[in-house]
């Protein structure tokens, strides 16, 4: 397929410059876009690996893309997934891996890791290509076989939130990844029109007003507001209703729904 051709704030280095939850929403809009695929709610594994040329902030470069091969860390431990950059293969490409399914890697999982590996491609890439792409051949070949920039997906928890331990340049990088991951897979208009779907067939009352289920909020966006009047599920009952139109788990559901402002941060389930 052609090359998706992107743009995000960034800086003379190529480098994400500012760039906030707005930003990297609107950029999976613009994947899915590019893709054919606004409409469609659940997106497959080969919707996504079909990503193999991008085009981000004016810088070309190619994905290389594995998902045969059992993906390990440095130590030989089996990971879930990893993006890499390895200027003495190439530095016109980068590498996204993701291991098959198997012990603890259901196909959800497999599909999160992906979305997780693609953004780190698009926004982390372009500062890495751009950077080597005009360094001489003897300054790479010094490097022998040594990875320029190499971040592993070790376990599901990474793709839920970002360790406040790690440095900060990989932390807001892994930030990023899930929060790409996240709109590319559930967006916002998709998953509300999901919800507007499903409400009616458990006997939820869509209304709007203050004793409703759906209220404004100051900001002009809708909200879930959770009555025990005319509610009779709970959150995490509604996420596993939802959860089979976008192909991902109920958690994924939950931690989209707070970030779009449909539920509280305290309606998260135990």
């Amino acid at each position: 397929m052609p090359a998706l051709k992107l743009h995000y704030r960034h800086n003379h280095r190529y480098e994400p410059h500012y760039t906030n939850h707005g930003d990297i929403e609107r950029v999976a809009t613009e994947v899915r876009k590019q893709l054919g695929l606004s409409d469609r709610r659940a997106l497959t594994i080969a919707d996504i690996a079909a990503i193999n040329e991008l085009n981000v902030n004016g810088v070309a470069y190619d994905v290389w893309l594995d998902l045969e091969h059992q993906v390990h860390d440095e130590q030989k431990n089996p990971v879930f997934g990893v993006f890499e950059f390895t200027p003495i293969h190439s530095v016109d490409a980068v590498s996204v891996s993701v291991s098959p399914a198997g012990s603890g890697m259901s196909e959800e999982l497999r599909l999160s890791t992906l979305a997780h590996e693609m953004g780190h491609a698009i926004f982390d890439g372009p500062a890495l290509v751009s950077h080597h792409q005009n360094q001489p051949l003897a300054d790479l070949m010094q490097e022998g076989t040594v990875r320029a920039f190499r971040l592993v997906t070790e376990t599901q928890t990474q793709l839920q939130k970002a360790d406040n331990l790690l440095p900060s340049h990989i932390r807001f990088a892994e930030l990023r990844a899930n929060e790409f991951m996240g709109s590319l897979l559930v967006p916002r208009e998709l998953l509300w029109d999901a919800v507007m779907e499903e409400a009616p067939k458990h006997a939820l009352e869509i209304r709007y007003g203050e004793d409703t289920l759906f209220a404004e909020t100051p900001d002009g966006e809708k909200k879930i507001v959770w009555s025990e009047v005319t509610y009779d599920m709970d959150c995490w009952s509604f996420t596993r209703v939802l959860a089979p139109h976008f192909g991902v788990s109920p958690a994924f559901i939950e931690v989209r729904m707070m970030r779009y402002g449909m539920i509280p941060s305290e309606n998260k389930a135990n």
